[in-house]
């Protein structure tokens, strides 16, 4: 039995899991650390369930996408966009569900750093879920938890990247439930391997011989747009913007370390699969004077009827203004295409299988001997 019709475009999104009516399906990390179904072949019935619901196979991909009706720059109050990756718009979306009795689902690092998805029913709970995760999300049974929380008609935030939002509402399709489900997503630049990620984070603690107990993609100690990264150690101190600690934001952007799926992503697309897209408002200084404080500002990509009622209802007042989607494009590429590697993704994925982390580090120019010849380099210029 073959789930994806084109293995190179699954995308890991565990709708397959989540549908089986035998549980004959598992996810498991193949040799690179992305997440795969397989089949127990002693319990499948090939009854097709799979097949049908993967959103990669066919058309279903289009057939969910939607929008956009407005799109909105927005900031919320300075305390709470600093704790958050940019405007706080996925915080303003979750408060509203959950001050409502309802419950998010977002993504937040297990102990271990795997990114997984959380079911939240507080403010407490939901925490964890603010703030970038760069690498691939575990789903995990957060699709059936979410269709049971729906059919006890609890109202649901879920929040992913788009193609995680997709498999949901590709397994919600055929099903009945009275909660009140929005989805959210973001504008995705692709998703590396979260072994990769946790293999780094090994390289840290070997290096710094201390622990990281916390870590953060793009913090704001030094304001929004700037990108570093930081681990805190087990002794109170942080890695933040060296060499080692900004190797993930490296590996990351020279798009080698992405899955397969995301070379040629469906959702790279103005027509969106949520009710709502969130992003940085990336560029802004390019098309609108006054507006960046260097505190974070969002774009909400407002894509649904009901993602209309959710602003109509003042959700973000008094912060939201309107912009227009031409303003959004020249900092969110993402939106036209998808990512594409800065070099040969077949020999970074060698250099990982032979010398792992940091073989694929070395291999992007990402740590060690090539950022110390820059720097020393840059040392020598600037004495003559």
């Amino acid at each position: 039995m073959v789930i994806c019709n084109d293995k190179q475009r699954c995308t890991g999104c565990s709708a397959c899991l989540s549908v089986c009516p035998r549980s004959a399906i598992r996810i498991v990390e193949d040799s690179h650390g992305f997440y795969r179904p397989t089949i127990d072949e002693s319990k499948c019935v090939e009854c097709g369930l799979c097949q049908a619901t993967c959103p990669a196979n066919g058309s279903t991909s289009n057939d969910l996408k939607m929008g956009p009706r407005r799109v909105l720059a927005y900031q919320a109050s300075d305390a709470e966009r600093a704790k958050s990756s940019s405007g706080a718009a996925f915080w303003t979306l979750a408060t509203y569900v959950l001050d409502s009795g309802g419950i998010v689902y977002g993504a937040c690092f297990d102990e271990d750093f795997r990114v997984v998805q959380r079911r939240c029913s507080s403010v407490d709970d939901a925490q964890a879920c603010r703030g970038s995760k760069y690498s691939q999300g575990f789903v995990g049974s957060s699709f059936t938890e979410a269709y049971n929380d729906l059919k006890q008609g609890i109202d649901v935030l879920y929040s992913g990247t788009p193609c995680q939002v997709a498999g949901l509402r590709s397994f919600l399709s055929n099903k009945n439930f009275s909660g009140r489900l929005i989805t959210v997503d973001l504008i995705c630049h692709g998703t590396p391997s979260n072994r990769l990620f946790r293999e780094y984070i090994a390289f840290l603690e070997e290096r710094s011989g201390k622990r990281v107990v916390e870590y953060f993609h793009r913090p704001k100690d030094r304001g929004w747009g700037v990108h570093v990264e930081k681990a805190l150690l087990d002794d109170g101190t942080a890695l933040y913007d060296t060499i080692a600690s900004n190797t993930w934001r490296d590996v990351f952007y020279s798009n080698n370390a992405l899955n397969s799926s995301c070379y040629n992503c469906a959702y790279a697309d103005v027509s969106r699969v949520s009710d709502f897209t969130l992003a940085d408002f990336l560029g802004i200084d390019r098309v609108r004077d006054g507006l960046n404080d260097h505190k974070g500002l969002s774009v909400v990509m407002v894509n649904s009827e009901l993602a209309d009622h959710v602003v109509a209802a003042g959700v973000f007042d008094p912060g939201a203004i309107d912009i227009s989607l031409d303003e959004v494009l020249p900092g969110n590429p993402m939106l036209e295409r998808p990512s594409s590697p800065q070099g040969n993704v077949e020999a970074f994925w060698m250099a990982y299988e032979q010398e792992g982390f940091e073989g694929a580090a070395r291999f992007v120019g990402a740590y060690g001997f090539v950022k110390s010849l820059k720097t020393f380099v840059k040392r020598l210029i600037n004495r003559n």
